[in-house]
């Protein structure tokens, strides 16, 4: 469905997407992880077309349908929240007005075989508008919006009245009514009660459509996801399972690559010590020189670094006056 071939992402001097490859594929639910700074949204907006690579090239299947929720608030207006969140992309409003035409000159034609054509263009009319999500489309739009906490006083209500998390309901709304090839979704559990974030999980793990997500919600994503996608120093690095399953698979990863760091730190330092004690000597001028010209051709593996952890607490304050 997409396909990232050796993307790079440079700020300055700063590296942040350094070749990235991977794909995503239809029916995938993956999440995007990786502390912040490293590039998550820049990703997410050079798959969108928003940010162009500095290298690499971004393939999409054609045809292909993309929601994204973006982080930051939106600022829309002029519309009501069942409005809003109807008003989909231009695919399905195509195929809506198309299919109102083809249906008024059905009624009119008299002549059979343009009743057989314009008959034959309605029914592919029709699966077209069921793929697109178009044929039941009020009735879903009011049950996601209820599924995200609107109740049913706020369907009629000016957008403009609703408070900045509301309108990132409504948006994620939209998003989900589409039902796109792929979502792409920045944070969308922001502005979720328990009871919103219950019923996302739910509709994620069964909506047809691929998912690319960034979340901190460690719990949200081990119910969702089933791969990994994890930036780190600007590399990215895939994993399959939940975020529990990555976490197991990081650390041993972890300790694997700290394990061929000292070794090779210890193999640096015997030569090392072999060439300082053995230079000036002739009879070991040829292995000296060999293990200079070792130590120049040896890739140095980096020194592996674990996330910075903190800990504190806050002590029992001294109960204050009335």
């Amino acid at each position: 469905m997409i396909s990232l071939d050796h993307i790079s992402k440079f700020y300055g001097r700063q590296d942040l997407l350094k070749e990235v490859s991977c794909a995503i594929n239809p029916g995938d639910k993956i999440a995007l992880v990786g502390v912040n700074g490293t590039g998550k949204t820049t990703l997410l907006k050079i798959i969108l077309g928003r940010l162009e690579p500095d290298q690499g090239q971004v393939h999409l299947k054609k045809g292909l349908r993309i929601g994204y929720l973006p982080q930051e608030i939106i600022q829309l207006r002029g519309k009501s929240v069942i409005e809003l969140v109807m008003e989909l992309d231009a695919d399905l409003l195509k195929a809506q007005t198309e299919y109102k035409e083809v249906s008024r000159h059905l009624n009119q034609a008299e002549d059979p075989q343009e009743q057989m054509a314009l008959a034959a263009r309605q029914s592919r009319l029709l699966e077209e508008l069921e793929r697109l999500g178009g044929y039941d489309l009020e009735a879903r739009a009011k049950q996601i919006l209820a599924g995200l906490g609107f109740l049913e006083d706020q369907f009629s209500a000016p957008i403009e009245t609703m408070s900045g998390g509301w309108i990132m309901r409504a948006a994620l709304a939209r998003m989900l009514l589409m039902k796109p090839d792929l979502l792409l979704l920045d944070e969308p559990t922001n502005h979720l009660d328990l009871d919103s974030l219950l019923w996302l999980e739910n509709f994620l793990r069964h909506t047809s459509s691929a998912l690319l997500l960034i979340s901190h919600d460690r719990i949200f994503l081990d119910r969702v996801v089933q791969r990994i996608f994890e930036l780190e120093k600007g590399l990215l690095t895939v994993y399959q399972g939940n975020y529990s399953r990555y976490r197991e698979e990081k650390e041993k990863r972890l300790h694997f690559t700290e394990a061929a760091y000292y070794t090779q730190m210890e193999k640096i330092r015997q030569m090392e010590d072999f060439i300082a004690r053995n230079r000036s000597r002739k009879d070991r001028a040829r292995q000296v020189q060999s293990r200079i010209k070792v130590l120049e051709q040896m890739e140095r593996l980096e020194s592996p670094q674990e996330e910075k952890k903190i800990s504190f607490q806050f002590n029992e304050p001294v109960r204050s006056g009335k």
